[in-house]
């Protein structure tokens, strides 16, 4: 349901990515859970009150988990049992994540509970949602989830603070669970039957850091379209092979989206050239010259620049892909077992599994790399004088040799690009089996998922020295012939840092310019100038 008069309500059927991201980062967006669905969440509770008391044999319920599932329980012990599950699989290790991620894993799990196949109580569902509203942030290190059954580390963290124990931040200030429920006025969950494995057992701390990530590489890739057709035009390159006309031909949807982009971004600019007016140059060449000569000029350019829609585009596809696989996920019951109140009766399942969203976020990890390496090849050629049409050697007009220029960014922007080749060793296929062979395929969801977000960041920081880099260029040959885009991009760096005829450590202006992409400065303002670029394009 959208966000109204500030509210997000949850009914575990229509939240969007958008939705939860926005909930998740602005905390004066209070949570609530569809008046529609009490019903059901009461009901899916009395079937589990009921088979409790009849001491029907079902996991979680009254035996305990995971390579203790042959352990039959008493019902007087449930509570006890119920805590110290969520005690044991709380074993997450590193530093913490942050608060705003933590409050959408705990979004991301209120609307999975609230669709009423989980069995928790709706008192407890209630105070969940306050903890939600009253902002504790329980603190959840990133690392040590094997993604399956769920993330139990992360959500344990979460759990844990539920009934008074581990330690959140509340007001700004770490402290033990149950002091920051007591300054927040909010009750402790008292678990009975299956409630603490309804907490744990489930994607929901993968999917928040996902659609974060999917969030944040959005951004990302509007952001290189831009720079792309920033560097393209100071770089003095074609425009006539980005005509969507052309990608009719060959059509995939996030390579004509590209085409579309750059076509639009470079409208209006007299840097970039036009091939079919080059073409006449070279024939009055061949004319003037008899046998073989050598034009200033190539009739065509380098594949990072001409082939840039066929590069990227597949890459905004598999951002499309995802953003598909976890608005499903988002949206459904992923624990075990689940109950089904209109056929009264159980099933043990293994909905809580991570393969989706751990598959997802390494292909969009691996095809993000891509970005940094097509933007690292442009990057070269403005450093190289001869591939640049003109352009002195690293961007170094004024006392060339003293100076060294820009040589030392793509130092950074090509480490990066490794650094990223590493990490995109997926994740999903490295299985290791656990819990006395009980756990034997897991998922690694959240590593996933945090290699993924690590390569978004670096490639942001490879994209920052390609703009550096086109500013330059750009009072190199003159900045009145760019394009309004491209005019756009300019003022916004020299709002960082001034045309540079000196040598300077430039790190704090690289980081400047890094955080401006990732805040989505520079898609607004160009998207004011050409309307909205897209990451795929829809055939009508």
């Amino acid at each position: 349901m959208p966000i109204k008069e500030n509210t997000l309500i949850l009914d575990g059927y229509t939240l969007t990515i958008e939705e939860l991201i926005k909930a998740g980062n602005d905390l004066s967006i209070k949570v609530e859970i569809d008046e529609k669905n009490w019903p059901k969440i009461r009901d899916c509770r009395a079937l589990v009150e009921k088979w409790a008391s009849e001491e029907r044999c079902i996991y979680g319920v009254n035996t305990s988990c995971g390579g203790l599932v042959d352990y039959l329980l008493p019902r007087e012990r449930d509570n006890d049992f119920q805590k110290n599950l969520v005690r044991s699989i709380t074993t997450q290790v590193g530093k913490p994540f942050e608060n705003e991620l933590v409050r959408t894993f705990m979004i991301a799990r209120a609307n999975s509970l609230c669709r009423g196949f989980s069995g928790i109580k709706e008192v407890n569902l209630k105070i969940y949602l306050e903890m939600i509203n009253k902002h504790i942030f329980p603190v959840v290190p990133r690392k040590g989830s094997l993604g399956t059954s769920g993330d139990l580390g992360p959500l344990g963290c979460i759990a844990s603070v539920a009934f008074g124990e581990w330690k959140a931040m509340y007001n700004g200030k770490v402290m033990p669970g149950k002091e920051a429920m007591d300054a927040a006025g909010v009750d402790l969950m008292y678990l009975n039957a299956k409630e603490g494995l309804s907490l744990i057992n489930g994607t929901s701390g993968m999917v928040g850091l996902a659609c974060t990530i999917i969030t944040e590489a959005t951004n990302t890739l509007k952001n290189s379209d831009i720079i792309a057709a920033f560097a393209i035009e100071t770089l003095m390159g074609r425009y006539n092979p980005f005509d969507p006309i052309v990608h009719e031909q060959k059509y995939h949807p996030g390579q004509y989206a590209t085409a579309m982009n750059l076509t639009k971004l470079l409208k209006g600019s007299h840097m970039a050239i036009d091939e079919l007016e080059l073409s006449l140059k070279l024939q009055s060449t061949l004319k003037q010259h008899k046998g073989v000569s050598v034009a200033d000029i190539p009739v065509e350019d380098a594949y990072s620049i001409r082939c840039t829609p066929q590069f990227v585009g597949p890459t905004k596809e598999a951002l499309k892909n995802a953003h598909e696989v976890l608005l499903r996920e988002l949206n459904s019951s992923n624990d075990n077992p689940l109950i089904f109140t209109e056929l009264d009766t159980f099933f043990h399942n293994g909905h809580f599994h991570g393969q989706p969203i751990s598959f997802v976020m390494d292909c969009l990890g691996i095809s993000m790399v891509n970005i940094g390496v097509i933007s690292d090849r442009r990057i070269d050629r403005f450093m190289d004088s001869a591939h640049s049409t003109g352009l002195p050697p690293f961007l170094c007009k004024e006392d060339t040799g003293v100076r060294m220029g820009l040589m030392g960014g793509q130092f950074m922007t090509t480490s990066l690009v490794a650094e990223n080749r590493t990490l995109a060793v997926p994740a999903s296929i490295q299985s290791i089996t656990s819990t006395a062979d009980f756990q034997d395929i897991v998922s690694f969801g959240l590593i996933a998922g945090r290699k993924a977000r690590k390569i978004v960041e670096n490639t942001n920081h490879i994209l920052s020295f390609e703009l550096l880099c086109a500013a330059q260029a750009a009072d190199i040959r003159g900045i009145d012939k760019l394009s309004p885009a491209g005019k756009i991009m300019y003022h916004a760096v020299r709002e960082t840092l001034e045309y540079m005829d000196y040598d300077k450590v430039y790190i704090d202006d690289l980081e400047e310019l890094k955080a401006r992409i990732e805040s989505g400065e520079f898609v607004e303002r160009v998207e004011k100038e050409v309307g909205e670029l897209l990451i795929v394009h829809k055939k009508e």
